[in-house]
């Protein structure tokens, strides 16, 4: 589902891109690219470029139920971030469909414009071992700080582990008084049909004295987190139903899909 804002429904191109980017400022997005080239309703094609926003793992697309007010069709729908910033880490993102149906929701103030079905499309996410390593390094010192522990380095190893799973183990080499140790965070990580990762088998090792001094404060995290549910990213809009979901790992970390009804 995409925001929709304005004082009246969108009667022509201009103003449904106008709309849209209104809906998209309101949820914290600003600077949108969006451009709707055709016939309103019936439109030859709607882009949206959300290229440098940036997301934390506590956004998503706000969408509003209600009465459909209008349908509007599209030959070609895409969006896309090249990059999105996701806690930071630079994420290339895209969605593409062909022969696309929407409705239009809510009311005009706060409504949604909602994919409801599209001949073909894809959903493509990926991000760079480095920027992922990035990510991990700053989470990791977010929390080893409030425990005087200064995070210096990691290192994220993936392994895939079947077509929509991928194994991980993360090295951090801190440094605790005078003296450096590494700890290892291991687990897997699996997408479902929903787009959504799933994170099992969480594990810590590594040098005995970090170990046990992080593993106080870790461990009640980590069985918080062990089989937690997580939207991928915010970027995707809710409902759309995905197939021949795929994860590889080399040379980044891709995540692709498809939905529709195109082979």
């Amino acid at each position: 589902m995409l925001p929709i804002s304005g004082e009246t429904f969108p009667v022509t191109a201009a103003e449904l891109s106008a709309a849209l980017e209104r809906g998209f400022g309101a949820g914290g997005i600003t600077s949108p690219t969006i451009t709707a080239e055709g016939a309103y309703p019936q439109l030859a094609k709607l882009s949206i470029d959300l290229t440098g926003a940036e997301l934390t793992r506590d956004d998503r697309l706000r969408s509003f139920d209600g009465a459909a007010a209008r349908t509007v069709t599209v030959g070609l729908f895409e969006m896309w971030g090249e990059p999105l910033y996701f806690e930071k880490a630079p994420v290339k993102a895209r969605l593409s469909g062909e022969a696309v149906q929407m409705r239009i929701t809510g009311d005009p103030q706060v409504g949604s414009l909602v994919l409801e079905s599209a001949a073909a499309g894809k959903v493509s996410v990926e991000a760079s071992i480095e920027a992922l390593e990035g990510l991990l390094q700053s989470l990791a010192a977010e929390a080893a700080k409030k425990q005087g522990i200064e995070v210096k380095k990691t290192k994220l190893t993936l392994t895939q582990d079947g077509p929509r799973a991928v194994s991980f183990r993360a090295e951090v080499t801190a440094k605790i008084f005078v003296m450096s140790a590494m700890l290892a965070l291991t687990g897997r990580l699996e997408i479902d049909d929903e787009f959504n990762a799933k994170l099992s088998s969480l594990g810590l090792d590594g040098d005995a004295m970090v170990t046990n001094l992080a593993g106080s404060f870790l461990r009640p995290r980590l069985d918080k987190l062990e089989g937690k549910v997580f939207p991928l990213f915010a970027f995707l809009p809710a409902g759309l139903q995905l197939r021949d979901i795929e994860v590889s790992v080399a040379p980044a970390l891709q995540v692709q899909a498809r939905f529709g009804g195109g082979v």
